[in-house]
């Protein structure tokens, strides 16, 4: 019965800290919510490997194109998004995350704004 009780308590501080690990990571899904010339809330996940892509079609300018976003966050916490429409850059957002949330701003051919992320 004692080592059953042992083997519960030590399950049970394995699992919590198993969920306290992953807080401090980047790890996880996102929502970034850009503003300006371009306004939109976009939903995606980050890796194990804090990389992140993903395909979203965009309107703009009366026409959708289908959009590519090919990010990474650094262990300093820096964000760096690339977004591609058949194959040529348009835009790039920079920013700072921490584990929870973060910011920063967006650029692309005449075109620019804030967007801020807050993580799921």
């Amino acid at each position: 019965m004692k080592s059953r009780i042992i083997s519960f308590i030590t399950i049970l501080f394995l699992i919590s800290a198993c969920s306290l690990f992953q807080k401090d990571t980047f790890q996880g899904t996102w929502v970034l919510t850009v503003k300006g010339d371009y306004n939109d809330t976009i939903e995606f996940n980050v890796g194990e490997d804090n990389t992140f892509s993903f395909v979203k079609s965009i309107a703009t300018q009366g026409q959708n194109f289908d959009s590519r976003f090919n990010g990474k966050i650094l262990a300093d916490g820096t964000f760096v998004c690339d977004v591609e429409v058949m194959s040529m850059k348009v835009a790039q957002f920079n920013g700072k995350v921490n584990y929870e949330n973060g910011s920063g701003s967006w650029s692309g051919t005449g075109m620019g704004g804030n967007w801020t992320a807050v993580k799921k």
